[in-house]
């Protein structure tokens, strides 16, 4: 078998010694460091993330509930405001219909009720006459 030739043997081990050392070395001083690194800074992000997380949720809150008062006032002032719009219109409108009838059609009114008197005496006296 090539593998176990005594020949061969030393210079395989020699070079799969070198590179392994070199490939450990190589892991030990660039790899392990920057992975440390990495790691402390998530556990610090973590560890401040939970207290973040915990001021976020109660700013989150105090917003809601500013913003919910905020929805309710305007609804009470938008309802106050229909209510007295609606006063105000019907009151408008009451005093012109009154108005209106009283005063300015008075006179059509009359006209009328002359015209349709003298429309059917006209035809009460041409039915007599038939």
């Amino acid at each position: 078998m090539p593998q176990f030739d005594k020949i061969t043997f030393f210079s395989q081990i020699f070079w799969l010694i070198i590179l392994f050392f070199s490939f450990y070395v190589l892991i030990v001083h660039l790899f392990v460091p920057k992975l440390a690194t990495v790691l402390k800074t998530r556990k610090k992000k973590l560890g401040g993330g939970t207290n973040g997380v915990s001021f976020l949720n109660n700013e989150q809150l105090n917003v809601t509930t500013e913003k919910n008062m905020l929805v309710q006032n305007s609804v009470g002032n938008a309802k106050t405001g229909v209510h007295f719009m609606l006063s105000k219109s019907s009151a408008w409108l009451f005093t012109t219909v009154l108005f209106t009838n009283t005063m300015q059609l008075l006179s059509p009114r009359l006209d009328y009720l002359n015209n349709s008197a003298l429309t059917i005496a006209k035809q009460h006296s041409s039915v007599e006459k038939s």
